[in-house]
């Protein structure tokens, strides 16, 4: 690593603190889909994101008393709303169904799912599935002069 990058990278550091972080899309965080989240969905979503460790989306865990409580939820009933609320509008997807003496595990749909050395019942993604975008509404631009019909349609010209 070059000597400007290894400075670049310290100074970052030192802006941000100790200890890891999460850098989440703007389009994420700009989207009306995050913006109708309610605020257990949110805490939720951020609970999980402190588990990720850039390799292992997909090995995210609600488990309640291991995982959850310690991080200060107290009641299941708001946790599985939370949870059912994040799944219906695709920000985490299920990666593995829990069952016997196994937690059911998450992915979040804006980052890549990683291998997990095969603990999944889904595939590793090369890109984030980004099922929370497919809610948003589409941007078209629209040109700066009105496209004016042609001359074969006579009479007054029409604006499309």
């Amino acid at each position: 690593m070059s000597k400007a990058r290894t400075r670049a990278l310290r100074e970052a550091q030192e802006k941000r603190g100790p200890g890891g972080f999460v850098a989440l899309p703007f389009a994420l965080l700009r989207s009306r889909s995050f913006a109708a989240l309610g605020p257990h969905s949110v805490k939720l979503l951020f609970d999980l994101l402190h588990q990720y460790n850039l390799r292992n989306n997909g090995d995210l865990s609600m488990s309640f008393e291991k995982v959850m409580k310690p991080r200060g939820w107290k009641s299941k009933d708001t946790l599985y709303k939370a949870r059912q609320e994040l799944l219906e509008c695709g920000f985490i997807i299920l990666t593995r169904q829990g069952g016997l003496h196994q937690c059911s595990l998450y992915a979040v749909t804006f980052f890549a799912v990683d291998h997990c050395e095969g603990k999944l019942d889904v595939s590793a993604t090369r890109s984030p599935l980004g099922l929370w975008s497919k809610n948003e509404p589409v941007k078209i631009r629209s040109s700066s002069t009105p496209a004016v019909l042609d001359k074969q349609h006579l009479g007054t010209p029409a604006v499309l």
